[in-house]
């Protein structure tokens, strides 16, 4: 049903996190963009939306980390960057099923036009696990974070 992808780290300095991850676990990073504007803004529900993230990968493995940084600095509370993500084969299905299931979520699915084509396309949302921790969700990509 679901394909363990990644999991995201909010931090404070990108260059000296992705430095950490590679020194110290061999991680290699495999994409690095900032993103910003009103799709994220309405995905995580955080105004003014603007980031920087890199995705890092263990070539032995398909999970990935992504390291985000915010571009103004912002630590506090935007917890949604500390998640875990799965790749499923039809999102809004599974949106609609936790709508109906009362399982609480961040907003509708949504679906990136974005320059970048390795997320361009991305369809996804986030949703609460019972203690309250974030989950991402997206629809199978190629190429997603790939080289």
């Amino acid at each position: 049903m679901a394909t363990l992808n990644h999991i995201a780290l909010l931090v404070s300095n990108l260059e000296s996190s992705k430095r950490f991850y590679k020194e110290t676990l061999g991680l290699e990073t495999v994409f690095e963009h900032p993103i910003s504007g009103e799709q994220f803004e309405k995905v995580t529900g955080i105004e003014g939306f603007d980031v920087v993230f890199a995705v890092l990968s263990d070539p032995k493995s398909k999970v990935n980390i992504e390291l985000v940084e915010f571009n103004n600095g912002l630590m506090e509370s935007p917890s949604i960057f500390n998640h875990i993500a799965f790749e499923v084969e039809d999102v809004d299905a599974l949106h609609q099923k936790f709508v109906n299931n009362c399982i609480e979520v961040v907003s509708e699915p949504v679906t990136l036009s974005h320059p970048h084509p390795k997320i361009n396309g991305k369809r996804f949302f986030y949703f609460y696990d019972p203690d309250g921790n974030i989950i991402e969700v997206y629809n199978k990509k190629e190429g997603l974070y790939s080289e």
